[in-house]
């Protein structure tokens, strides 16, 4: 099967409208999917909602990138809590749903709460793979997964168990690591990697896309040359919360990806 990729964007990028504002916005782009955070736009305890969602996506000819949901693992209330995040990624038709590795970044995390994590991440592989669901883990501070190293050790520990191989890594640049050390690390994570989170930030600064765009055009050609799967890149947060800047943004993606 040929790999596809597409250009999208997460709908955290724009928390001030509702969904059927965002994906108005989206609709003037050349974008063509969403991910969904359950923090805003979809909360997990709202189905009705997500399949309102689900709607106004196939009348506009978008799809669901993925759902992110916020989960995170290894927390006690975790079965219950996944159960309804599982069903609103079936019900929007999202391939991939979005969580997190714990709360505790990888250093300062002792042996027993690393036990959890990874026997909360096959459990949940496991039932979403039933669904035809991958389980990505966010690629961000304070969790398991907050540098290139404990990633890389956690996905291979995982990937070795029953259901590992439903898991996958998110990425996103580093702001504390320079270009080379960023286009390193990308090339070690590629063959864990699910969606890449797109950004233009440096030292807490947003910049519009089309300033880094010879960094993000190395990223994706890296992705695209080096990974055996389809992926999706999201536009994930934009200068000043500005619509015309995501607009510029989708543009500069799109001619990126497509």
């Amino acid at each position: 099967m040929s790999k596809i990729f597409r250009a999208g964007i997460v709908s955290v990028t724009f928390r001030q409208y509702e969904y059927k504002t965002l994906i108005k916005y989206v609709k003037l782009t050349d974008l063509s999917c969403i991910e969904w955070g359950s923090d805003i736009h979809l909360p997990y305890t709202e189905p009705e909602k997500a399949a309102a969602i689900a709607d106004e996506m196939k009348t506009n000819g978008l799809d669901a990138a993925s759902y992110g949901s916020y989960y995170k693992l290894g927390q006690p209330n975790g079965p219950e809590v996944f159960s309804q995040i599982l069903k609103n990624a079936k019900i929007i038709s999202a391939p991939v749903i979005r969580v997190w590795g714990g709360t505790t970044g990888s250093k300062n995390l002792d042996a027993q709460a690393r036990r959890a994590i990874v026997a909360d991440v096959l459990d949940i592989a496991g039932r979403a793979k039933k669904e035809n669901i991958k389980i990505s883990l966010e690629y961000h501070a304070n969790t398991i997964t907050d540098t290139t190293e404990s990633a890389l050790k956690f996905i291979k520990e995982v990937r070795r168990q029953e259901h590992g191989e439903n898991v996958y890594l998110y990425w996103q640049p580093s702001q504390n690591m320079d270009f080379s050390g960023n286009k390193a690390a990308l090339m070690l994570l590629c063959p864990y990697l699910s969606n890449v989170h797109v950004f233009a930030w440096a030292k807490g600064e947003r910049y519009p896309l089309a300033d880094y765009r010879d960094n993000w055009e190395a990223y994706i050609n890296i992705v695209k040359n080096n990974s055996a799967e389809s992926h999706d890149f999201l536009l994930e947060f934009v200068k000043g919360d500005s619509v015309e800047q995501m607009l510029e943004d989708a543009k500069t993606l799109a001619e990126m990806v497509l």
